[in-house]
């Protein structure tokens, strides 16, 4: 192989990458769905599978209006951006670990044995927006 065939391969590739990650995803929400199905014997979950399909629907068209807007060859951001980016991510996932053991240990002082998982969650939930906002953000910058 020469070195000309593999940066084809590699452009061949990595147009491909974000629907493979759509199928990808749109194959877990089936596995996902049908284990339930199989090991919980209730109901089959369809709004699992219609929200996971329409989700999947919804990237898919967005992915494609963003390929066929780009025009020039040039990368979607440079080092500087990238690293901005990775110092961003880093910082809010380790400033979100200060924050739920400091949560941990004053509900661990007040002795309160147990904790309802819905805050977790809530917890989790504004962990992946803020991380999300603010990596739009660190984009743009």
């Amino acid at each position: 192989m020469s070195r000309n065939s593999n940066r084809k391969q590699g452009k061949s590739i990595e147009k491909w990458t974000p629907f493979l990650g759509i199928i990808g995803s749109l194959v877990g929400v089936v596995l996902g769905s049908s284990l339930y199905y199989f090991f919980q014997g209730e109901e089959f979950p369809y709004d699992v599978l219609l929200g996971g399909i329409t989700g999947a629907i919804i990237i898919a068209v967005f992915v494609w209006i963003m390929k066929k807007r780009k025009k020039d060859n040039t990368p979607e951001a440079d080092e500087r951006v990238q690293h901005n980016v990775f110092r961003f991510s880093a910082y809010a996932s380790h400033l979100s670990l200060v924050i739920l053991f400091l949560g941990l240990m004053v509900i661990t002082l007040f002795g309160i044995e147990s904790v309802s998982i819905m805050y977790l969650w809530i917890f989790f939930f504004a962990y992946i927006w803020i991380t999300g906002i603010g990596t739009v953000i660190a984009r743009r910058r």
